[in-house]
């Protein structure tokens, strides 16, 4: 008789502590409105860093713009001094031909340098903003889970 009425005791126990454990629906629904203020204080957060990197990318396709306008310049001079050179080595002053191409060959290498850096920028560009995407991305399937989230707990709470 003792052991039977230990463990009704025990199990008694056991089932009053879980049953206490439980929060009620009230604090529930506390919790998950605390929830719900933080993911929405992420989410601003979140918004506000891909604004600050949107006008950053902004800035980089200015830039970017920038410097192709400037080769597109160089360029032009760059054929214009080979016309130059052209015209000089047709009227025979092979020396002033000679100069000319050593500048030439000058500006040239820096254009490939701009261009190479040019190319570094935009390749930057390209994957600043696919990491933008990510994240965005990213924001939106937390979104769409919390909603997921919310709508459960709303029908569920609606059966209170």
């Amino acid at each position: 008789m003792t052991t039977k009425s230990v463990l009704l005791v025990a199990l008694l126990a056991l089932v009053g502590a879980s049953a206490f454990a439980q929060t009620s629906p009230v604090d529930q629904v506390k919790q998950d409105n605390a929830q719900i203020r933080q993911d929405n204080r992420e989410i601003r957060r979140d918004n506000r860093v891909i604004g600050r990197d949107n006008a950053a990318i902004d800035q980089d396709k200015k830039v970017i713009a920038n410097d192709k306008q400037q080769i597109n310049a160089e360029r032009a001079e760059r054929n214009a001094d080979q016309r130059r050179e052209n015209l000089d080595v047709k009227n025979g002053n092979l020396a002033g031909a000679q100069k000319m191409e050593a500048a030439r060959s000058k500006e040239q290498s820096e254009i490939n340098t701009d261009k190479k850096a040019l190319n570094s920028d935009r390749k930057e560009l390209a994957h600043d903003r696919h990491e933008r995407n990510k994240e965005v991305g990213a924001r939106n399937n937390e979104r769409r889970e919390r909603n997921a989230e919310v709508g459960k707990r709303n029908k569920a709470a609606s059966h209170i």
